[in-house]
This record gives structure tokens, sequence and C-alpha cells, in this order.
């Protein structure tokens, strides 16, 4: 009996990130990346089924913290715009998510990430002033190795 209460425990707990994920997703994210996740050729990059999404969730953690700027390819296609941070707007929290609900949306199937992962990234790059690059983020170590 106590397996199945750590199990129902377990679900309810990953049943609300997805709806507090998808709530931050409406609020903040909708506008470019749109409903579908498939957002908005040429200007913003599709979530859908792309290594930025199933990756390294580190990686997709600092995207969503310190924003993203200048031309990048997804899926074949080159976006020019900037996706801007929101460490100052978001909690680790709903950072976390707002990840799980893309990672587990829109045809994506990666697995949630825990909160934890979040304030260790924002730990990390606490000193960092700029936005992520293309560069930067394909010389992210083991984005190799999501492709």
């Amino acid at each position: 009996m106590a397996l199945l209460s750590v199990v129902l425990l377990q679900t309810s707990h990953a049943q609300d990130q997805m709806e507090l994920g998808k709530s931050v997703y409406m609020q903040l994210c909708v506008a470019c990346h749109q409903p579908t996740g498939m957002g908005l050729p040429p200007v913003f990059p599709p979530l859908t089924q792309t290594d930025y999404v199933s990756g390294s969730p580190e990686r997709f953690a600092a995207m969503i913290l310190k924003g993203v700027i200048g031309p990048i390819t997804v899926k074949g296609m080159t976006y020019n715009n900037v996706m801007p941070p929101q460490e100052a707007l978001l909690t680790d929290e709903k950072i976390a998510a707002a990840i799980t609900y893309v990672r587990g949306s829109f045809g994506n199937t990666s697995a949630a990430v825990p909160p934890d992962v979040v304030k260790a990234t924002r730990a990390k790059f606490l000193e960092r002033k700029t936005s992520w690059t293309e560069a930067d983020l394909k010389a992210w170590p083991g984005a190799e190795a999501a492709k």
C-alpha cells in the first residue's frame, strides 16, 4: 500500500507541475511560440521535437533564465529575434514547470525537470549578464549527444 501511495503522490505532483507549466506557458510563451508550440516562422522558432527542448534540461533552463539573442537555426530554418530573459520574472518552480510542460507537450516526450535543476542553473550563471547565442548553445556540454 505504501508503494501505491508514493506512485499516486508522484503522479499528482507531475500533474500539478504540468498544470502550472501550462499556465506559465499560456501567460508568457504563447504569444511567440503559439498554442501549438509551432512558433511563427520565420520570426519565432518552434518548440516541437527540437534538440533545444529534448536535450539538456540545464541548457533549456539557461535559455529561459538568460534569454536568447541573434540568429538561431531550428529544424533547418533560421530565426533572428530576441527571447527575453525571464530570470527576474519567474521562480525556479515556474521555470521548471514550464520546461516540463513543453518537454511533455506538442509531440515532445522528454522527462520532467525538477526545480532543483533550474535553481542550480540559476546559481551557476548568476554573474552572466548577456543572453545566449546559438554558438553558446551549440557549444553546451552534451549538445552533440542530444542530436
